[in-house]
């Protein structure tokens, strides 16, 4: 029988991979809880511009989702992530996060993981393609 990993026992930020020193970007209500847990990871505040190791967005659309990828598209480091934040199934905002996924490809992103968040909200991870590292945005010709 095929055991499945559990990972109940970690906590989002774990989830989310968010390492002390990191510069990392939050945007929407991400609620104080786990913007405090972030800070606390993080040992620092949140940047707002330059480059990020990580950026964490609620989104609560497709079109929204569209615009962030693209927002943050040339802001991501080599190696850096860009966290959608969706609501769960029932939510009235809730996004289908498969529905993500072909406007990542078209700005360079691909998905490589997804997490629960907690009871309402999971996450799913985008990152540059390791193809695409080292090469200009394809947006910028």
């Amino acid at each position: 029988m095929a055991q499945t990993a559990d990972y109940s026992h970690r906590s989002p930020v774990q989830k989310l991979g968010i390492e002390a020193g990191q510069r990392v970007e939050v945007g929407g209500d991400l609620g104080a809880d786990l913007r405090r847990d972030l800070r606390e990871t993080l040992g620092r505040g949140f940047v707002r511009s330059a480059e990020v190791d990580a950026a964490i967005v609620l989104v609560e659309s497709v079109e929204e989702a569209e615009q962030t990828m693209v927002a943050y598209r040339p802001r991501l480091r080599e190696a850096g992530s860009l966290w959608l934040v969706t609501w769960k199934r029932g939510h009235e905002t809730y996004v289908n996060q498969m529905e993500l996924v072909a406007p990542a490809r078209r700005v360079g992103l691909i998905d490589n993981k997804t997490c629960s968040i907690d009871e309402e909200r999971s996450g799913i991870r985008f990152v540059i393609p390791r193809a695409l590292r080292g090469r200009v945005d394809p947006r910028a010709s």
